[in-house]
């Protein structure tokens, strides 16, 4: 655990630099989101089947996070009935604001657990 959470702080923090960066060239409009929070999804699930105590801040992050992805799923994947949709959208355009810091503090989380190892 200790080794993955090393190498999972200093990946998170590339790829949030990086989200960053793509976000601010404007290449890819909203591209922020995808670049970060798909590695972030992943990480969160891998720590999720792992043992030990979770933190506050990494149950908070769950969530907020888990209905994105959900919503993301039905809206998109599923094509869900319209009314439905409807009200998932809601969910969607609420993580527009809040999952950019949800994306930092995650990131702070996983660096609270690294430090916590030495």
């Amino acid at each position: 655990m200790k080794t993955f959470a090393k190498y999972d702080f200093y990946i998170q923090l590339v790829i949030l630099v990086a989200g960053i960066i793509i976000e601010s060239i404007g290449a890819f409009g909203g591209a922020f989101y995808f670049v970060v929070g798909i590695p972030q999804f992943v990480s969160f699930l891998i720590r999720a089947f792992q043992p030990g105590k979770k933190s506050v801040l990494y149950t908070i992050y769950g969530i907020l996070i888990l209905p994105v992805w959900i919503s993301l799923l039905l809206v998109f994947g599923l094509k869900v009935h319209p009314d439905i949709a409807e009200l998932l959208l809601i969910v969607l355009v609420a993580s527009l604001f809040y999952s950019p810091v949800m994306a930092v503090i995650y990131i702070y989380d996983n660096y609270r657990l690294y430090k916590s190892y030495k």
